[in-house]
């Protein structure tokens, strides 16, 4: 039997247990929050595992299930509700961080490199018009608003765990500034061998410096080069745009002075304006005037008449196919969405305060780390299996599948009765079939699960 699965799971018992013999560190009023905890019959560590083992069901149906339905142990829902404000959100952040680092994180996987993507989405809650900062106006008089949270996410796409996470209101989104972020928050061992992926959104010099100044490689999509707000239209005479693919180094000397040496030499130096926004300019200056940069801008087509356009670092020994590749694996994090949303249960909130969601994203992501951490144990173990050859298919573990049985692993008093739970989840596996069906994909409305059919 494997133990790993145990061995995760006591890290994060672990740590919410030393959380809860320093109350007063994550209590929203310390020294009168959780003070006679042992004597009520939700404590500090009940309140923290009840918010993040909680499901699809209502908050009612979740503490029931939390308690065994023992008549005697399960507290009201106006009394889990009193809890859950005494603790701050900042106890939910420090338990995701904390945990998240516990474990192997990153997977270098694609060419000794691990590949890291940065995107976000709309997470929908129900809708208040009061709350200005996250309400989406209808454009259409007999349409409906709605209010959302927009979460930036920073994925190992290989591995499908979160690595950090910034959280911003629906309406005033930033998604460059939250990847700078996140990308001041990374600080790896070997920067080289991690691989930034990003799409069309996040084009700009500033990131591009930020790398350079934290020495990591990067795949970043970018538009075109006829468009006026691409990166590459001021390189548009280095490139060979007639054919239908390239790969062609860009050497510039970057500069924030304008001499008219400068001026006349475009195809040596180019300009950035010190007074735009490019923070991480000026420090790879280093208190001179130049800095020396080489990247790849390189073209390739993806069905007919359609193109696209990438700028990395990335060496030669790192051809175009390469790249296709590499930035392919950016859609891993719009699967790590998906599997965050509906296997584990981000749609389904149990609270309409901004501050209690807040609290339920952070756990929602320390319970699917938790389930790709085992997952991926059990993936290591499908491996080994031997695969008859006359079998269609290749089949691989269903993620949504496992997340669900380690949600119910993590509630689930183990210690009398132990359980297989990679044997378990090696049971649920699904064929896979992305190489033998193309379909689009479907747009629809965006709206929130409503309490009353839950």
């Amino acid at each position: 039997m494997n133990h790993y699965p145990e061995k995760i799971k006591e890290k994060l018992n672990s740590i919410i247990s030393d959380m809860a013999e320093r109350h007063w560190m994550f209590s929203s009023n310390p020294g009168h929050n959780f003070m006679r905890q042992n004597t009520g019959k939700l404590s500090f560590s009940d309140t923290m595992r009840l918010i993040i083992g909680m499901g699809k069901g209502s908050t009612t149906d979740e503490i029931v299930d939390y308690f065994d339905m023992d008549p005697d142990l399960i507290p009201s829902q106006s009394a889990f509700n009193q809890r859950r404000n005494q603790i701050n959100l900042y106890a939910f952040q420090y338990l995701f961080e904390e945990f998240s680092a516990s474990f192997p994180s990153t997977t270098h996987a694609f060419k000794d490199h691990c590949i890291l993507a940065a995107d976000g989405c709309h997470v929908v809650y129900t809708t208040n018009a009061e709350i200005i900062q996250d309400y989406n106006k209808p454009r259409m008089i007999d349409h409906k608003g709605y209010n959302h949270m927009h979460l930036n996410g920073f994925v190992d796409v290989i591995s499908k765990s979160f690595l950090d996470i910034m959280i911003q209101p629906g309406q005033q989104p930033d998604e460059r500034l939250a990847l700078h972020t996140m990308l001041d928050h990374f600080e790896p061992n070997n920067p080289d061998k991690y691989i930034i992926t990003a799409d069309r959104g996040y084009e700009s010099y500033d990131l591009l410096f930020h790398c350079e100044l934290k020495h990591l490689r990067y795949v970043f999509r970018v538009k075109e080069p006829s468009s006026s707000r691409s990166m590459l239209s001021s390189f548009r005479s280095d490139l060979p745009d007639e054919k239908e693919e390239f790969d062609v180094i860009i050497r510039r000397f970057f500069t924030d002075k304008c001499t008219n040496i400068m001026k006349e030499q475009t195809s040596v130096y180019h300009y950035m304006n010190p007074y735009k926004n490019i923070p991480h300019f000026k420090p790879l200056l280093n208190g001179g005037h130049i800095y020396y940069m080489t990247f790849r801008a390189v073209k390739f087509k993806t069905s007919e008449n359609t193109y696209e356009y990438i700028i990395t670092n990335l060496p030669r020994s790192f051809d175009i196919e390469d790249i296709k590749e590499c930035y392919h694996w950016r859609w891993g994090i719009e699967v790590s969405f998906r599997y965050l949303k509906h296997a584990v249960g981000l749609l389904y909130f149990h609270s309409k305060k901004p501050e209690f969601l807040k609290q339920e994203i952070y756990a929602r992501l320390t319970l699917y780390n938790m389930g790709i951490f085992i997952t991926n144990e059990a993936v290591k173990e499908n491996q080994k299996r031997k695969r008859n050859p006359q079998n269609k298919y290749v089949y691989e573990i269903d993620i949504s599948s496992s997340v669900k049985i380690v949600r119910k692993f993590f509630w689930r008093d183990t210690s009398r009765h132990a359980i297989d739970i990679i044997k378990l989840i090696m049971r649920y596996v699904h064929p896979v079939k992305a190489k033998f069906r193309k379909f689009d994909r479907p747009l629809r409305g965006i709206g929130a699960i409503h309490f009353g059919y839950r």
